[in-house]
């Protein structure tokens, strides 16, 4: 095994820039954006000379990109899968970023530059001098990014390459613990026949969307589960779940991969649903089923749920939920069609919890309802034959 190799950082680059949706996704589109270095006290000899350039190369740490970063990624300016290599990706096996920027002054160990792309508080790993003679060529090909770049100026970072720790993976323990406790335990038995046989009967391989630590995905074969929370990841592989670090929202999957796809009590949760539900028809097959499960917005205890978050819990309270109205009116933009309803959950929120058996179709005061979705033109064309 080859030793692993070790970078300290040289300093640290400040910038206006605080969130990966703020900043250009290239310095060449950054303007006159204006930041900061300041090089650590050890390493401020070796800016000697420095200012006799108008433009430096920094090397950095993308420190906010994701782990477990899939070899496939869709770039900002295309919508297709590209290897990781052919791409400016943040999240990539090792997460080192380069900008050429234009130096503005040096005064000690702070360096002013603009034209920067990079986030306030990335690490810098080193620096070298832009010199044209060394570094400009005439490519003649370069690939896929043939008729991209003029979208350049207009683009920013959507987040889709950066981890943020949120609520999942702060609590991920409490949440967990939640499945096994008096109040959730006969819940989650419930939920898991209602979803059991709609599972059994769709075709694989199964993707669930928004695994979590697996606690659904643990009860079929051959799942693979992605999620943004890295905590709650390493509790899902635990379980003997294929995991990949991601969101919902931009999948590293082919078209048409899975049989079956899985959004268990997960829509209520992302920043974009609907994104999150053209993604998911993307890469089903065809006649491929998703399910959905979902706690109705008004139902009893979709208004119990909204009586804790408006109280401040941590989990109902960066929640958002639906109608099933408005899960209809997301499906239908986005090309899908309810199928089937199986409901669960009749019981009374204030009631003692027991665990009860699925009712075929939709019943007005479920807590829970597991929904068959198909794509919309395979749908109608079954109903025609």
């Amino acid at each position: 095994m080859r030793p692993a190799i070790i970078y300290k950082p040289i300093g640290t680059i400040h910038s206006p820039f605080k969130e990966p949706h703020d900043a250009p996704i290239q310095s060449a589109c950054a303007g006159d954006s204006e930041g900061t270095i300041e090089i650590f006290p050890k390493y401020s000899e070796g800016l000697a000379d420095l200012e006799g350039f108008s433009h430096i190369i920094l090397l950095y740490h993308f420190h906010l990109s994701k782990k477990g970063v899939s070899l496939k990624v869709k770039p900002y300016l295309d919508d297709q899968l590209h290897g990781v290599f052919a791409t400016r990706a943040p999240a990539r096996p090792n997460a080192i970023g380069m900008s050429i920027v234009r130096l503005v002054k040096v005064e000690g160990s702070k360096l002013t530059i603009r034209d920067v792309d990079i986030l306030d508080g990335t690490p810098l790993l080193d620096i070298k001098p832009y010199v044209p003679e060394f570094d400009l060529r005439n490519a003649d090909k370069i690939g896929w990014f043939s008729g991209k770049t003029g979208k350049l100026p207009e683009t920013r970072g959507d987040g889709r390459f950066y981890h943020r720790a949120n609520v999942f993976d702060l609590l991920t323990d409490k949440y967990d613990a939640w499945y096994d406790s008096d109040e959730g335990r006969p819940l989650y038995e419930s939920e898991l026949r209602c979803l059991n046989p709609m599972v059994e009967d769709s075709p694989k391989p199964i993707l669930e969307i928004g695994v979590g630590t697996g606690r659904f995905a643990m009860h079929f074969p051959d799942v693979i589960g992605i999620d943004p929370s890295l905590n709650a990841l390493k509790m899902a592989e635990k379980r003997g779940i294929k995991t990949v670090h991601g969101d919902g929202e931009h999948l590293p999957f082919q078209d048409k991969t899975f049989g079956c796809i899985l959004i268990i009590v997960t829509l209520c949760f992302v920043e974009n649903p609907l994104g999150v539900l053209r993604e998911a028809k993307r890469v089903l097959k065809k006649n491929g089923s998703m399910l959905l499960g979902i706690v109705p917005k008004d139902s009893p205890w979709g208004i119990f749920y909204e009586e804790k978050k408006k109280a401040g819990h941590p989990f109902s309270g960066s929640a958002r939920f639906y109608t099933v109205k408005d899960i209809e009116t997301m499906l239908h933009r986005a090309g899908l069609k309810i199928s089937k309803i199986w409901s669960t959950l009749l019981q009374r929120p204030e009631g003692s919890r027991i665990i009860e058996e699925p009712v075929e179709g939709y019943a007005r005061d479920a807590g829970f309802l597991c929904i068959e979705v198909k794509k919309k033109t395979e749908f109608q064309f079954s109903e025609r034959t």
